[in-house]
Protein backbone atom coordinates (compact mmCIF):
# COMPACT_ATOMS: atom_id res chain seq x y z
CA UNK A 1 0.00 0.00 0.00
CA UNK A 2 2.72 2.25 0.59
CA UNK A 3 4.43 1.49 -2.36
CA UNK A 4 1.04 2.25 -4.38
CA UNK A 5 0.81 5.85 -2.04
CA UNK A 6 4.21 7.07 -3.53
CA UNK A 7 3.65 5.58 -6.71
CA UNK A 8 0.50 7.99 -6.46
CA UNK A 9 2.10 10.75 -5.74
CA UNK A 10 4.92 10.77 -7.94
CA UNK A 11 2.74 10.44 -10.94
CA UNK A 12 0.68 13.61 -9.29
CA UNK A 13 3.95 15.32 -9.50
CA UNK A 14 4.86 13.99 -12.86
CA UNK A 15 1.07 15.44 -14.18
CA UNK A 16 1.62 18.34 -12.52
CA UNK A 17 5.33 19.17 -13.47
CA UNK A 18 4.40 18.13 -17.39
CA UNK A 19 1.33 20.68 -17.31
CA UNK A 20 3.04 23.91 -16.12
CA UNK A 21 5.76 23.00 -18.81
CA UNK A 22 2.89 22.75 -21.55
CA UNK A 23 1.77 25.78 -19.95
CA UNK A 24 5.05 27.78 -20.15
CA UNK A 25 5.77 26.43 -23.93
CA UNK A 26 1.55 27.50 -24.51
CA UNK A 27 2.22 30.64 -23.84
CA UNK A 28 5.08 31.18 -25.09
CA UNK A 29 3.90 30.26 -28.59
CA UNK A 30 0.97 32.40 -28.26
CA UNK A 31 3.18 35.63 -28.02
CA UNK A 32 4.58 34.35 -30.96
CA UNK A 33 1.73 33.63 -33.21
CA UNK A 34 1.56 38.17 -33.66
CA UNK A 35 5.68 38.91 -33.25
CA UNK A 36 4.49 42.25 -34.45
CA UNK A 37 1.53 42.95 -31.65
CA UNK A 38 4.30 40.93 -29.30
CA UNK A 39 6.76 43.64 -30.19
CA UNK A 40 4.52 46.78 -30.00
CA UNK A 41 3.61 45.71 -26.99
CA UNK A 42 6.99 44.87 -25.23
CA UNK A 43 8.33 48.74 -27.19
CA UNK A 44 5.02 50.29 -24.70
CA UNK A 45 6.28 49.12 -21.73
CA UNK A 46 10.00 49.43 -22.49
CA UNK A 47 9.69 52.92 -23.28
CA UNK A 48 7.02 54.17 -20.67
CA UNK A 49 8.98 52.56 -18.04
CA UNK A 50 12.18 54.12 -19.27
CA UNK A 51 10.83 57.68 -19.78
CA UNK A 52 9.17 57.44 -16.44
CA UNK A 53 12.95 57.08 -15.08
CA UNK A 54 14.41 59.44 -16.64
CA UNK A 55 11.62 62.13 -15.49
CA UNK A 56 11.85 61.33 -12.60
CA UNK A 57 15.75 61.26 -12.24
CA UNK A 58 15.81 64.34 -14.11
CA UNK A 59 12.94 66.10 -12.10
CA UNK A 60 15.02 64.59 -8.60
CA UNK A 61 18.25 65.97 -9.87
CA UNK A 62 16.94 68.99 -11.11
CA UNK A 63 15.75 69.83 -7.77
CA UNK A 64 18.90 69.34 -5.95
CA UNK A 65 20.80 70.79 -8.55
CA UNK A 66 18.67 74.06 -8.07
CA UNK A 67 18.84 73.98 -4.57
CA UNK A 68 22.37 73.13 -4.02
CA UNK A 69 23.15 76.28 -6.21
CA UNK A 70 20.25 78.38 -4.50
CA UNK A 71 21.88 77.89 -0.93
CA UNK A 72 25.23 77.44 -1.93
CA UNK A 73 24.50 81.41 -2.55
CA UNK A 74 23.87 82.55 0.54
CA UNK A 75 21.32 80.39 2.79
CA UNK A 76 23.40 77.57 3.65
CA UNK A 77 22.25 73.83 4.25
CA UNK A 78 21.43 74.39 7.70
CA UNK A 79 22.33 76.73 10.71
CA UNK A 80 22.97 76.61 14.13
CA UNK A 81 20.99 79.01 16.37
CA UNK A 82 20.11 80.38 19.32
CA UNK A 83 17.28 78.27 20.70
CA UNK A 84 15.15 81.71 20.58
CA UNK A 85 16.41 82.50 17.52
CA UNK A 86 13.67 82.11 15.07
CA UNK A 87 10.25 82.01 16.30
CA UNK A 88 8.51 78.44 16.61
CA UNK A 89 5.89 79.79 13.80
CA UNK A 90 8.00 82.03 11.55
CA UNK A 91 11.41 81.43 10.62
CA UNK A 92 11.20 84.57 8.36
CA UNK A 93 11.80 86.51 11.40
CA UNK A 94 14.67 86.56 14.30
CA UNK A 95 15.74 88.09 17.80
CA UNK A 96 19.14 89.17 16.89
CA UNK A 97 19.39 89.80 20.77
CA UNK A 98 19.91 86.14 20.60
CA UNK A 99 23.34 84.62 20.12
CA UNK A 100 25.32 81.37 20.91
CA UNK A 101 29.04 81.01 21.84
CA UNK A 102 32.28 78.88 20.31
CA UNK A 103 31.39 76.49 23.32
CA UNK A 104 27.71 75.39 21.99
CA UNK A 105 29.53 74.38 18.53
CA UNK A 106 33.22 73.38 19.75
CA UNK A 107 32.22 69.50 19.30
CA UNK A 108 31.17 70.60 15.07
CA UNK A 109 33.73 69.67 12.42
CA UNK A 110 33.60 73.45 11.32
CA UNK A 111 35.08 72.69 7.79
CA UNK A 112 31.90 73.60 6.16
CA UNK A 113 30.72 76.15 8.48
CA UNK A 114 30.75 80.08 8.58
CA UNK A 115 29.60 82.24 11.37
CA UNK A 116 27.43 84.89 10.83
CA UNK A 117 25.53 88.06 12.61
CA UNK A 118 23.01 89.60 10.97
CA UNK A 119 20.81 92.65 12.46
CA UNK A 120 18.81 95.05 11.39
CA UNK A 121 19.94 98.26 10.64
CA UNK A 122 19.00 101.91 8.58
CA UNK A 123 21.60 102.95 5.93
CA UNK A 124 21.34 106.44 4.93
CA UNK A 125 22.39 107.77 0.93
CA UNK A 126 21.97 110.97 -0.44
CA UNK A 127 18.24 109.77 -1.75
CA UNK A 128 16.70 108.60 1.21
CA UNK A 129 17.29 106.26 4.25
CA UNK A 130 16.00 102.78 3.90
CA UNK A 131 15.92 99.46 6.41
CA UNK A 132 18.36 96.71 5.72
CA UNK A 133 19.97 93.58 7.18
CA UNK A 134 23.79 94.35 7.60
CA UNK A 135 25.40 90.76 7.85
CA UNK A 136 28.88 90.32 9.20
CA UNK A 137 30.46 87.87 7.73
CA UNK A 138 33.96 85.59 7.64
CA UNK A 139 35.86 87.40 4.69
CA UNK A 140 38.36 84.75 3.44
CA UNK A 141 35.68 81.48 4.42
CA UNK A 142 32.70 82.65 2.85
CA UNK A 143 35.18 83.39 -0.09
CA UNK A 144 35.59 79.81 -0.26
CA UNK A 145 32.36 77.76 0.92
CA UNK A 146 29.54 80.60 -0.56
CA UNK A 147 28.68 81.99 -3.41
CA UNK A 148 28.60 85.70 -1.83
CA UNK A 149 31.86 86.40 -3.91
CA UNK A 150 30.99 85.86 -7.08
CA UNK A 151 27.70 88.08 -6.94
CA UNK A 152 30.12 90.86 -6.90
CA UNK A 153 29.64 92.77 -9.84
CA UNK A 154 31.01 95.98 -9.40
CA UNK A 155 33.86 97.37 -7.47
CA UNK A 156 35.59 94.17 -5.30
CA UNK A 157 34.76 91.49 -2.29
CA UNK A 158 35.73 92.40 1.34
CA UNK A 159 39.38 92.56 2.47
CA UNK A 160 40.18 91.09 5.62
CA UNK A 161 42.89 93.37 6.27
CA UNK A 162 40.84 96.40 5.70
CA UNK A 163 38.15 97.99 8.32
CA UNK A 164 34.67 99.55 7.92
CA UNK A 165 33.91 98.10 4.19
CA UNK A 166 30.56 97.39 3.30
CA UNK A 167 29.09 95.92 0.23
CA UNK A 168 25.25 96.63 -0.62
CA UNK A 169 22.88 94.86 -3.00
CA UNK A 170 22.75 96.46 -6.32
CA UNK A 171 19.49 97.47 -6.07
CA UNK A 172 19.35 98.86 -3.05
CA UNK A 173 22.66 101.35 -3.14
CA UNK A 174 20.78 102.47 -6.40
CA UNK A 175 17.65 103.77 -4.70
CA UNK A 176 19.89 105.09 -2.04
CA UNK A 177 21.89 107.07 -4.56
CA UNK A 178 25.09 105.30 -3.63
CA UNK A 179 28.07 104.54 -5.72
CA UNK A 180 31.42 102.99 -5.40
CA UNK A 181 33.73 104.85 -2.91
CA UNK A 182 31.18 106.77 -1.27
CA UNK A 183 30.79 106.70 2.52
CA UNK A 184 27.34 104.79 4.00
CA UNK A 185 26.01 106.20 7.40
CA UNK A 186 24.60 103.61 9.25
CA UNK A 187 22.18 103.54 12.52
CA UNK A 188 21.29 100.75 14.43
CA UNK A 189 20.64 99.83 18.26
CA UNK A 190 23.59 97.22 19.40
CA UNK A 191 22.77 94.46 21.84
CA UNK A 192 23.80 96.44 25.11
CA UNK A 193 20.76 98.28 24.19
CA UNK A 194 22.89 101.71 22.74
CA UNK A 195 22.50 103.16 19.49
CA UNK A 196 25.10 102.05 17.03
CA UNK A 197 26.01 104.19 14.44
CA UNK A 198 29.19 104.17 12.00
CA UNK A 199 30.29 105.49 8.80
CA UNK A 200 31.39 102.29 6.08
CA UNK A 201 33.47 102.46 2.57
CA UNK A 202 31.36 101.29 -0.35
CA UNK A 203 33.72 98.86 -2.02
CA UNK A 204 31.23 96.47 -4.03
CA UNK A 205 27.64 95.98 -5.68
CA UNK A 206 25.90 92.64 -5.50
CA UNK A 207 23.85 91.33 -7.93
CA UNK A 208 21.54 88.33 -7.44
CA UNK A 209 20.00 88.64 -10.68
CA UNK A 210 18.20 91.33 -10.09
CA UNK A 211 16.31 89.62 -7.03
CA UNK A 212 14.12 90.73 -4.17
CA UNK A 213 17.35 89.67 -2.44
CA UNK A 214 19.57 92.72 -3.69
CA UNK A 215 16.67 95.06 -1.82
CA UNK A 216 17.80 93.59 1.51
CA UNK A 217 21.30 92.81 2.04
CA UNK A 218 24.76 94.45 3.31
CA UNK A 219 27.57 92.54 3.99
CA UNK A 220 30.62 93.89 5.72
CA UNK A 221 33.33 91.86 8.07
CA UNK A 222 32.23 89.59 10.87
CA UNK A 223 34.27 91.66 13.47
CA UNK A 224 33.12 95.37 12.31
CA UNK A 225 29.34 93.86 12.58
CA UNK A 226 30.53 92.46 16.24
CA UNK A 227 31.91 95.88 16.93
CA UNK A 228 29.09 97.97 15.31
CA UNK A 229 26.71 95.83 17.40
CA UNK A 230 28.86 95.52 20.62
CA UNK A 231 29.02 91.69 20.67
CA UNK A 232 31.22 89.35 22.68
CA UNK A 233 34.42 88.21 20.43
CA UNK A 234 33.41 84.61 21.16
CA UNK A 235 29.42 85.38 20.01
CA UNK A 236 27.74 85.25 16.81
CA UNK A 237 24.14 84.72 15.52
CA UNK A 238 24.54 81.76 13.13
CA UNK A 239 26.40 79.14 12.71
CA UNK A 240 26.05 77.76 8.54
CA UNK A 241 27.03 74.80 6.74
CA UNK A 242 27.31 74.58 3.00
CA UNK A 243 28.08 70.95 3.10
CA UNK A 244 24.81 69.68 0.64
CA UNK A 245 25.45 66.27 3.18
CA UNK A 246 24.58 68.22 6.36
CA UNK A 247 20.84 68.61 5.18
CA UNK A 248 19.88 65.41 6.86
CA UNK A 249 22.09 64.59 9.17
CA UNK A 250 21.66 67.43 11.80
CA UNK A 251 24.48 68.02 14.61
CA UNK A 252 23.62 67.20 18.02
CA UNK A 253 24.10 71.13 20.07
CA UNK A 254 23.05 72.07 23.59
CA UNK A 255 22.08 75.33 24.35
CA UNK A 256 21.42 76.23 20.81
CA UNK A 257 19.31 74.27 18.19
CA UNK A 258 20.24 73.29 14.62
CA UNK A 259 17.65 74.16 11.83
CA UNK A 260 17.72 72.94 8.47
CA UNK A 261 17.11 75.31 5.31
CA UNK A 262 13.39 73.61 4.91
CA UNK A 263 12.32 75.21 8.05
CA UNK A 264 14.14 78.43 7.22
CA UNK A 265 12.70 78.61 3.60
CA UNK A 266 9.42 76.92 3.84
CA UNK A 267 7.79 78.29 0.62
CA UNK A 268 10.92 77.16 -1.59
CA UNK A 269 10.64 73.57 0.23
CA UNK A 270 6.95 73.50 -0.91
CA UNK A 271 7.71 74.08 -3.94
CA UNK A 272 10.31 71.37 -4.82
CA UNK A 273 7.82 69.01 -2.96
CA UNK A 274 5.06 70.18 -5.07
CA UNK A 275 7.18 69.34 -8.19
CA UNK A 276 8.15 66.15 -6.72
CA UNK A 277 5.00 64.75 -6.53
CA UNK A 278 3.65 66.17 -9.66
CA UNK A 279 6.31 64.35 -11.33
CA UNK A 280 4.73 61.73 -10.17
CA UNK A 281 1.13 62.00 -10.53
CA UNK A 282 2.17 62.40 -14.53
CA UNK A 283 4.21 59.80 -14.00
CA UNK A 284 1.20 57.15 -12.72
CA UNK A 285 -1.42 59.51 -15.43
CA UNK A 286 1.12 57.96 -18.16
CA UNK A 287 0.98 54.38 -16.72
CA UNK A 288 -2.51 54.05 -16.59
CA UNK A 289 -2.80 55.23 -20.50
CA UNK A 290 -0.38 52.56 -21.51
CA UNK A 291 -2.12 49.93 -19.46
CA UNK A 292 -5.48 50.59 -21.10
CA UNK A 293 -3.63 50.39 -24.25
CA UNK A 294 -2.03 47.06 -23.19
CA UNK A 295 -5.50 45.98 -21.56
CA UNK A 296 -7.50 46.80 -25.00
CA UNK A 297 -4.60 44.82 -26.89
CA UNK A 298 -5.41 41.79 -24.72
CA UNK A 299 -8.99 41.87 -25.44
CA UNK A 300 -8.24 42.12 -29.09
CA UNK A 301 -6.37 39.12 -29.08
CA UNK A 302 -8.24 37.57 -26.52
CA UNK A 303 -11.44 37.86 -29.00
CA UNK A 304 -9.18 36.55 -31.74
CA UNK A 305 -8.48 33.49 -29.82
CA UNK A 306 -12.03 33.19 -28.46
CA UNK A 307 -12.59 29.87 -30.37
CA UNK A 308 -9.44 28.18 -29.30
CA UNK A 309 -9.94 28.68 -25.74
CA UNK A 310 -13.83 27.35 -26.08
CA UNK A 311 -12.36 24.38 -28.34
CA UNK A 312 -9.62 23.67 -24.83
CA UNK A 313 -13.14 23.91 -22.64
CA UNK A 314 -14.19 21.18 -24.71
CA UNK A 315 -11.28 18.68 -24.56
CA UNK A 316 -11.35 18.72 -20.75
CA UNK A 317 -8.95 22.65 -20.29
CA UNK A 318 -11.08 24.38 -17.16
CA UNK A 319 -11.28 28.25 -17.17
CA UNK A 320 -8.74 28.67 -14.64
CA UNK A 321 -6.12 26.68 -16.67
CA UNK A 322 -6.60 29.48 -19.65
CA UNK A 323 -6.99 32.28 -16.92
CA UNK A 324 -3.41 31.38 -15.94
CA UNK A 325 -1.94 31.02 -19.27
CA UNK A 326 -3.14 34.28 -20.58
CA UNK A 327 -1.55 35.67 -16.38
CA UNK A 328 1.64 33.72 -18.13
CA UNK A 329 2.11 35.60 -21.20
CA UNK A 330 1.49 39.08 -19.13
CA UNK A 331 4.29 38.01 -16.80
CA UNK A 332 6.59 37.35 -20.23
CA UNK A 333 5.77 41.05 -21.53
CA UNK A 334 5.85 42.19 -18.40
CA UNK A 335 9.42 40.62 -17.61
CA UNK A 336 10.55 42.00 -20.79
CA UNK A 337 9.06 45.25 -21.54
CA UNK A 338 9.56 46.68 -17.93
CA UNK A 339 13.37 44.90 -17.51
CA UNK A 340 14.62 46.63 -20.70
CA UNK A 341 12.49 49.44 -19.73
CA UNK A 342 14.43 49.99 -16.83
CA UNK A 343 18.18 49.76 -18.35
CA UNK A 344 16.71 51.83 -21.29
CA UNK A 345 16.14 54.61 -18.37
CA UNK A 346 18.88 54.55 -16.57
CA UNK A 347 21.02 54.40 -19.87
CA UNK A 348 19.50 57.74 -20.38
CA UNK A 349 19.89 59.29 -17.67
CA UNK A 350 23.95 58.24 -17.58
CA UNK A 351 24.29 60.20 -20.78
CA UNK A 352 22.78 63.01 -19.16
CA UNK A 353 25.23 62.80 -16.26
CA UNK A 354 27.81 63.22 -18.80
CA UNK A 355 25.74 65.87 -20.70
CA UNK A 356 23.99 68.10 -18.23
CA UNK A 357 20.69 70.01 -19.31
CA UNK A 358 20.88 73.67 -19.20
CA UNK A 359 17.81 74.48 -17.69
CA UNK A 360 17.32 78.13 -20.18
CA UNK A 361 15.87 75.39 -22.38
CA UNK A 362 12.69 75.02 -20.82
CA UNK A 363 12.62 78.77 -19.31
CA UNK A 364 12.73 80.61 -22.73
CA UNK A 365 16.29 81.57 -21.78
CA UNK A 366 15.20 83.14 -18.08
CA UNK A 367 17.22 82.51 -15.14
CA UNK A 368 15.28 80.85 -12.89
CA UNK A 369 14.23 83.33 -9.68
CA UNK A 370 14.16 81.57 -5.95
CA UNK A 371 13.94 83.49 -2.82
CA UNK A 372 15.11 86.52 -4.52
CA UNK A 373 18.17 84.96 -6.63
CA UNK A 374 18.38 84.04 -10.19
CA UNK A 375 19.42 80.45 -10.81
CA UNK A 376 20.87 79.14 -14.18
CA UNK A 377 22.00 76.07 -13.57
CA UNK A 378 22.80 72.74 -15.81
CA UNK A 379 21.30 69.90 -14.29
CA UNK A 380 23.41 66.83 -14.54
CA UNK A 381 21.16 63.79 -13.54
CA UNK A 382 22.24 61.05 -11.06
CA UNK A 383 20.65 57.86 -10.99
CA UNK A 384 18.42 57.61 -7.70
CA UNK A 385 18.44 53.95 -7.50
CA UNK A 386 14.81 53.42 -5.27
CA UNK A 387 13.29 54.07 -8.49
CA UNK A 388 14.90 50.85 -10.03
CA UNK A 389 11.94 49.31 -7.97
CA UNK A 390 9.23 51.90 -7.62
CA UNK A 391 8.33 52.49 -11.39
CA UNK A 392 8.49 48.49 -12.27
CA UNK A 393 6.10 48.02 -8.78
CA UNK A 394 3.93 50.66 -10.08
CA UNK A 395 3.73 49.78 -13.76
CA UNK A 396 3.61 46.20 -12.67
CA UNK A 397 0.59 47.09 -10.71
CA UNK A 398 -1.40 49.22 -13.05
CA UNK A 399 -0.50 46.29 -15.77
CA UNK A 400 -1.90 43.66 -13.25
CA UNK A 401 -5.25 45.64 -13.10
CA UNK A 402 -5.53 45.81 -17.26
CA UNK A 403 -5.71 42.23 -17.02
CA UNK A 404 -8.76 42.40 -14.74
CA UNK A 405 -11.53 42.91 -17.55
CA UNK A 406 -9.44 40.67 -20.39
CA UNK A 407 -9.68 37.52 -17.56
CA UNK A 408 -13.57 38.20 -16.10
CA UNK A 409 -14.34 37.73 -20.19
CA UNK A 410 -12.29 34.56 -19.96
CA UNK A 411 -14.68 33.26 -17.12
CA UNK A 412 -17.97 34.63 -18.59
CA UNK A 413 -17.15 32.82 -22.01
CA UNK A 414 -15.74 29.41 -20.31
CA UNK A 415 -18.50 29.08 -17.80
CA UNK A 416 -21.20 27.79 -20.87
CA UNK A 417 -18.70 24.68 -21.39
CA UNK A 418 -17.62 24.27 -17.53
Amino acid sequence: HLGCAFSSQESGESIMNSQQKFLLKFSWRNLGRHPWRTIIMCLGLCFGTGYIIFALNFSKSGSVEIINDFLKQYAGFHQVVAERYYPEVDKKNFDPNWTISESAIAHIDGTNYVRRITIPIFISGPYKTLGTLLTGIEVERELKLSKIATAVVKGRYLSANNEREIILGERLARKLGLKLGDEVAMIGQALDGSVANDIYHLVGLISFGGGDLEDVVAFTSLNDARNFAVIAPDRFHQFISFDHLTQNNLPTVTKAKAVPWQLILPEIAGSLEFMDRFTWIVSAILVLVISLGLGNTLMITFLEREKEFLALNVIGARSSWVMVSLIIEVVFLGMVGIGSGVVFGYMITGFFHLYPISLLLFTGGKAIMMGGIAIIPKVRLFPFHQYAWQVPIMVTFFLSLSLIWPLYRVIQRSRRVD
